[in-house]
């Protein structure tokens, strides 16, 4: 067991418990993130209240985007097409449970609390979105055919709007932990 770097001395099932709480952090970060992005969406982007949900979607389904920002453009903001709106939420939400359980490794590992947990959230947040633009999209994008609109997300939304997304999701991760500081207990 040497080899997990400081949970060795954790039992298994504790060290369990405590990944799902992150994994349920992460589902709540996630939902908060996807909230904001689409109020911002349907607002002062212009762009469609469901929008981003299809913008995860373009990987498999790169005509709804389109319609639904040729709507948004003529007055519609909520066009919604059912199977690419699920698709993109589930995405968008696995990926988030996924990035909740790492935190919680992150956190456990720097024996986070208190305010270091919310800078420490914050930061995650930031780091996830460059990794995320800088390698996860534009994989993605290569391996799905789906080019510039998943490899330059951020452009394509808006720095300012994908910035504060990902500092809203990492701020998320770090208030939890700093409410709940015995859900790192297991």
């Amino acid at each position: 067991m040497t080899g997990l770097g400081g949970f060795a001395g954790r039992r298994s099932d504790a060290l369990e418990r405590i990944a799902q709480r992150g994994i349920f952090a992460g589902f709540g970060a996630s939902t908060l993130m996807g909230v904001v992005a689409m109020v911002a969406s349907a607002t002062y982007q212009g762009r469609g209240f469901f929008t981003p949900a299809y913008h995860v979607a373009f990987v498999i389904d790169p005509d709804t985007m389109g319609k639904s920002l040729a709507k948004a453009g003529s007055g519609d903001r909520f066009f919604f097409s059912q199977e690419a709106f699920v698709f993109g939420l589930a995405a968008h939400v696995i990926i988030g449970c996924a990035l909740g359980g790492l935190f919680t490794l992150v956190a456990l590992k720097l024996r986070l609390g208190g305010t270091r947990a919310l800078v420490a959230g914050l930061v995650y947040g930031l780091v996830v979105m460059a990794v995320m633009s800088a390698v996860v999209l534009p994989i993605a994008a290569s391996m799905s055919g789906a080019g510039d609109p998943i490899s330059r997300m951020g452009g394509e939304i808006g720095w300012p709007t994908f910035t504060v997304l990902h500092a809203l999701f990492g701020l998320a991760l770090g208030a939890w932990i700093y409410v709940r500081p015995q859900d790192l207990e297991g």
